[in-house]
């Protein structure tokens, strides 16, 4: 027997599979964070718990740069791979120097300074296009810490688009994509922020 159902409610359904797909993301990013956290710490000693304090927005940052690492002639393993990304994310937004020091000196024992420094030259990067991007949808971040609240969004974009195209009200979809981004428990932003930032990432990608 065959059903019919309206626009609205393929509507309805097509939302309700993007939405699950956005939170699925975030969950995704916070869990990249933790496993980066559990190899530095058993492989190599180091405690990196203060990443999991940013949520997913450090998952945000490193992702990118993960891909960067797969996608180019780097010869190293998922261990190495983790202690690089540590190496980054201590360099970009963690103001101990002790931890910094110790980080750099296991990337050299490892032979990994010469990755470490191509992967940290692509962060500053995509660091600087992010920028760029929150500056021309009105959002000033005048230091990296600032800049990290947002990092989050970045391995997203897609997925808020598609949510955007599948509706016409701003108001509606920038609240959908808040509630799930705060459902997902791994974001540190307000909900009142987040529907500010969703509203005007939605009308720059329009």
């Amino acid at each position: 027997m065959n059903f019919l159902i309206t626009e609205s409610q393929l509507k309805t359904i097509l939302l309700e599979e993007d939405n699950s797909s956005l939170t699925n993301s975030m969950k995704k990013l916070f869990d990249f964070t933790k496993k980066i956290v559990a190899i530095s710490e058993k492989k190599y000693k180091l405690n990196s718990r203060f990443l999991l304090t940013w949520g997913a927005a450090i998952g945000g940052l490193l992702m990118p740069l993960d891909n960067f690492l797969k996608s180019g002639d780097f010869n190293i393993n998922e261990f190495q791979t983790s202690l690089v990304l540590l190496g980054v994310a201590s360099m970009m937004v963690y103001e101990n120097k002790e931890l910094t020091s110790k980080v750099i000196s296991k990337i050299k024992e490892e032979g990994l300074y010469e990755t470490f420094k191509k992967v940290l030259s692509e962060s500053v990067k995509l660091e600087k296009s992010f920028k760029e991007f929150l500056d021309s949808i009105g959002i000033v971040s005048s230091n990296m810490i600032e800049l990290m609240g947002y990092a989050f969004l970045l391995p997203i974009f897609g997925d808020i688009q598609s949510i955007a195209n599948r509706t016409g009200n701003l108001q509606e979809v920038a609240m959908m994509i808040a509630e799930r981004i705060i459902a997902s428990k791994v974001v540190v932003m307000s909900g009142e922020a987040i529907i500010s930032v969703i509203k005007k990432i939605i009308n720059r990608l329009k």
